[in-house]
């Protein structure tokens, strides 16, 4: 049996896009290890290391999660496409919301630290294996989710990201067996 708990919404992740309430309810057993298969919850595993509740740290170990983030996207992307083709866009802002957690979660994981968007961008900017320019494009993307334009800026995001991942995990593959 699952336990829900109110938690406030920690400072470090205070946006309001992502949280318009300062406290969320989470089952804690759902994420005292990894679950993939979880519905979307924007940033579970962060929240609860904020409030200092003992859980799974998913940024130990970002890179080996980062496929199952990069194949969900992939999912809400096709989603996202069909609905901007039939012209409702106002019906892809949750799919976005997503999207958006995916890739902000994939960026700092792979860098082995958990999500901070209250300086998102100064944060972005310091890692080194990101999308050119990829603070500013997020930053613009939070600005109007759910515009085309911001769908397409994501998936540019994505697409980048992936190539660097390839590249990430080939040289470290490659320096394991050295």
């Amino acid at each position: 049996m699952t336990q829900s708990i109110s938690l406030k919404v920690p400072a470090e992740l205070d946006h309001p896009f992502f949280f318009p309430e300062k406290e969320t309810i989470l089952e804690k057993e759902c994420y005292t290890g990894w679950n993939g298969s979880i519905p979307f919850e924007a940033f579970p595993y962060e929240i609860l290391y904020y409030n200092n509740v003992v859980s799974y740290a998913p940024w130990t170990k970002g890179a080996m999660h980062i496929k199952e983030l990069l194949e969900k996207w992939k999912g809400i992307d096709t989603e996202c496409s069909i609905l901007f083709s039939e012209r409702k866009a106002g019906r892809t802002l949750g799919l976005m919301k997503q999207g958006i957690g995916l890739f902000l979660n994939a960026v700092f994981w792979m860098h082995g630290k958990p999500v901070v968007l209250s300086d998102c961008r100064v944060q972005i900017e310091s890692f080194y294996n990101i999308p050119v320019n990829a603070a500013e494009r997020v930053s613009f993307i939070l600005a109007r989710p759910a515009s085309f334009h911001s769908y397409r800026q994501l998936s540019e995001l994505f697409r980048e990201f992936e190539k660097l991942y390839v590249k990430f995990m080939t040289i470290n593959k490659n320096n394991r067996n050295v």
